[in-house]
């Protein structure tokens, strides 16, 4: 085969190869634009609302011939049947909390679309004890939303006033000896805490101990010794006056304003709404882990967050499929999301972007990176599809005036009353 010959059979191969790519390419966005075509809806609640608008409109802007709306309701989780029989609302995808969705997979997964096959590209990037939460007989159920590791936020100001160095609180005796001394001597809350379910201070000290209302087992663990750790530290907390109980995350970003809180559990959607509330408070806070039980233990703990469930019901199942998918991996929107509403990606990817881990300017801290170190170092919670009951009911005996006026034991005697 002479030289020319050769020449001329390469660049018949590369055409070859060339038009083939371009065949392919236009296949593959003939049947995307074929799958992607149609309209779905998802609903969820106030919080995620303006998340999910967001990536409805990437998704749009991007996918002419398709349309996700959002409908915001007050509460997805106590309706998630009605939601899922569209009975007052159209619904493709739906929010289940973190805590509720084992409930909601043991009495609904047949009206829920499993999506084990359809995410097998990225599903290992995402937070693992996540997905377990979404898993129930080795399929795979939903995708996780959001995730809220926890870090204490500080008037340093005050804390440099007071002659505090924080690089000496390893523990949470060390942080309430500094919380008394500031107490005394400022007047003010020196803790403030919302009791909600994402910030519920008893089960947040739990997960630092690496349980919860249940242990590993899936069987009540309130008679650990955990346990008889986290309610010690709480009566020093409640019954020396050191914390305060907000209704919700505005309340406590109220009371922060002329020295009336000093401190506060965090999440990053504190932060956000921190920095919106006092932008030009920025010389005031910074921002720590958690103090460990004890010296060199753990200062990480992670509590709460929201999964995307697809119904059953749906006629779109591509679409809401590829909706999903997007909004989990895009890596613009991962920071958008992050930046403007504070939502903490499960994509772990994201916590390698170098947007992610530059300084916020506010507290003069790689503050993302800080969280992101919490979340990788935090236990997962074993949720049982009883946990949303037995929450209710451990509410109204672990309330900071019982854990203040009550002894111990006798909140203990009460728990297992309401158990």
């Amino acid at each position: 085969m002479n030289k020319c010959t050769k020449v001329i059979l390469s660049l018949t191969s590369v055409i070859i190869l060339i038009f083939a790519a371009s065949c392919s390419k236009n296949q593959s966005a003939r049947d995307d634009g074929k799958a992607l075509h149609g309209n779905i809806e998802v609903v969820t609640d106030t919080e995620h609302g303006p998340q999910l608008k967001l990536a409805a409109d990437r998704f749009n802007e991007i996918h002419k011939k398709s349309k996700v709306d959002v409908i915001v309701v007050k509460d997805t989780d106590n309706n998630v049947r009605s939601i899922l029989d569209n009975y007052r609302y159209h619904s493709d995808i739906l929010t289940v909390s973190d805590s509720c969705m084992k409930h909601v997979l043991s009495a609904y997964s047949d009206k829920i679309l499993k999506m084990t096959n359809s995410v097998n590209s990225y599903k290992n990037n995402l937070l693992g004890d996540k997905v377990s939460n979404d898993t129930m007989k080795g399929s795979l159920y939903a995708l996780p939303w959001d995730t809220y590791p926890k870090a204490i936020v500080y008037r340093k100001d005050i804390f440099y006033q007071e002659g505090v160095d924080v690089n000496n609180i390893k523990t949470w005796s060390d942080y309430i000896e500094v919380g008394r001394k500031i107490k005394k001597n400022t007047g003010g809350t020196f803790m403030g805490n919302v009791s909600d379910c994402n910030d519920n201070i008893f089960l947040l000290l739990a997960n630092q101990l690496g349980t919860s209302y249940f242990n590993e087992s899936g069987k009540l663990g309130f008679k650990s010794q955990k346990w008889a750790r986290v309610m010690e530290l709480a009566k020093i907390f409640y019954g020396e006056d050191l914390i305060k109980d907000f209704d919700s995350k505005s309340a406590l970003i109220d009371g922060l304003n002329e020295n009336k809180v000093l401190s506060f559990i965090a999440d990053p959607t504190y932060i956000k709404l921190l920095m919106n509330t006092y932008p030009k408070d920025n010389y005031k806070w910074s921002i720590m882990k958690l103090p460990a039980f004890e010296p060199g233990g753990n200062r990480d703990a992670s509590l709460g967050g929201t999964n995307l469930v697809i119904n059953k019901n749906t006629k779109q199942a591509n679409l809401a499929q590829a909706f999903i998918n997007f909004a989990l991996t895009d890596n613009k929107l991962q920071l958008d999301l992050l930046n403007q509403y504070g939502r903490f990606p499960v994509y772990t990817t994201a916590y390698n972007f170098v947007d992610f881990n530059k300084r916020i300017s506010y507290f003069n801290d790689r503050v993302w990176d800080l969280f992101a170190r919490v979340e990788e170092g935090s236990f997962g919670i074993n949720y049982t599809k009883n946990f949303p009951q037995i929450r209710d009911k451990i509410s109204k005996v672990l309330t900071g005036i019982n854990i203040k006026n009550q002894n111990l034991k006798n909140i203990e005697e009460n728990i297992e009353i309401h158990l």
